[in-house]
């Protein structure tokens, strides 16, 4: 039984490689967008939370519909309704509603409140 020579095996391989990349390249870059849009949307709600909780301790008695971050994350809550359908991200969705129904109570703990989302 004959070998082969080193080009052939060369060339094997190759295609070896070239099938590999072919098969899971799709995979690994659908995996790194997904945790991409997971990192960028716990920026973004931490972002909103914070605002909302800064308006919340400045205006203190204001009515939270009045108030611009409160609408924001209001409209920001409403579409990630619909346009999430990974499992994390829907927790945290939920996790963000949590705090927000928190902060809009007409009394908030502002400071606990600012722990929880420091430690989204």
């Amino acid at each position: 039984m004959e070998m082969g020579s080193l080009p052939e095996w060369f060339t094997a391989c190759a295609e070896l490689l070239a099938v590999c990349t072919a098969l899971f390249l799709p995979q690994i870059t659908a995996r790194r967008a997904r945790m991409e849009s997971y990192v960028r949307m716990r920026r973004v709600t931490k972002g909103l939370l914070t605002s909302f909780a800064d308006d919340r301790e400045s205006h203190g008695a204001e009515p939270v519909d009045e108030l611009e971050s409160a609408k924001d994350l209001q409209l920001y809550l409403r579409v990630a309704f619909f346009a999430l359908s990974e499992p994390r991200e829907i927790e945290l969705r939920d996790e963000v509603q949590r705090l927000y129904r928190v902060l809009a109570r007409p009394q908030p703990d502002i400071a606990a409140v600012r722990k929880e989302i420091a430690a989204l």
